[in-house]
């Protein structure tokens, strides 16, 4: 019998060495909306802006994950910064809509863990003794990553995904983006050109 594990989801997880004094200036200087429990930059641009010094080094994370899915060309099209103040407790989970692939720079220590959800939560086995990572109901229905400051994680943009409740007193700061390939890929009657319009 020949297996073969089909349809996964790639995540890249990689680290990024944060200047702690440009990280925290940047920080200050980016307003932000929200709620009590969780914020989100006014800017959706900010790796243009006051966080341009973090763009570089999260391009050439892009970059090699982008040319290994197989697209040259490609444009981090939206970014912002998230605040998660203390006791914060997400009720719902999420996806980023009109996107190919998502990633999270984590910019500060003890930040609280994320869940992401398997896009087909029924596909478990469940009568055997032997859980792995394709037959376990809690390990094939979710995987909740714990970052350290600096890791830098991108994963398919259709995956949902949810903060888990953030217990350190320090406020977790994160900046997210978004990810579109662009010029002109795919074969015949699956072949597009796409550009992005830059907004400076």
């Amino acid at each position: 019998m020949n297996r073969r594990d089909l349809f996964v989801s790639p995540f890249y997880f990689d680290v990024i060495k944060l200047d702690d004094h440009k990280v925290k200036d940047a920080i200050k200087r980016t307003p932000v909306l929200g709620d009590q429990d969780g914020f989100m930059s006014v800017d959706d641009h900010v790796l243009m802006h006051n966080f341009k010094f973090l763009f570089d080094p999260i391009d050439k994370i892009v970059c090699d994950v982008m040319l290994e899915l197989g697209f040259k060309e490609y444009n981090i099209f939206t970014s912002w910064m998230t605040k998660t103040k203390t006791g914060a407790r997400y009720v719902s989970d999420h996806m980023h809509c009109n996107s190919f692939y998502s990633g999270i720079l984590y910019l500060t220590d003890k930040a609280s863990p994320i869940m992401f959800k398997n896009p087909l939560p029924w596909r478990w086995i469940s009568n055997t003794k032997d859980f792995d990572r394709y037959n376990s109901t809690n390990q094939c229905n979710q995987f909740i990553f714990t970052p350290i400051k600096g890791e830098i994680v991108l994963f398919p943009s259709h995956i949902y995904h949810l903060i888990m409740p953030h217990d350190n007193p320090i406020d977790r700061y994160s900046i997210a983006f978004n990810v579109v390939p662009c010029g002109q890929y795919g074969f015949r009657d699956s072949r597009i050109n796409v550009s992005i319009l830059k907004n400076l």
